[in-house]
């Protein structure tokens, strides 16, 4: 199962895109889906068992994430 987390900005996407890939998360930036609502035209696509270890990364920080939304199969 496919996740994508939406941010208020691309400035945010790309500073949440780098700490993940540091940390060895696989993400993967894609246009924001038309079915979800978002400020930002661009969101990250990850998978569900890293969700937990997400969260965790970019609870404390200031990166806007505005939600997190599951993608259809």
């Amino acid at each position: 199962m496919k996740y994508v987390i939406t941010f208020a900005s691309v400035h945010f996407v790309m500073k949440a895109e780098r700490v993940l890939k540091e940390n060895g998360i696989e993400v993967r930036l894609i246009p924001t889906p038309r079915k979800i609502s978002s400020d930002c035209g661009m969101t990250i696509e990850v998978k569900k068992e890293d969700l937990d270890t997400i969260k965790e990364l970019l609870k404390n920080r200031e990166y806007r994430l505005e939600n997190i939304h599951e993608l259809p199969s």
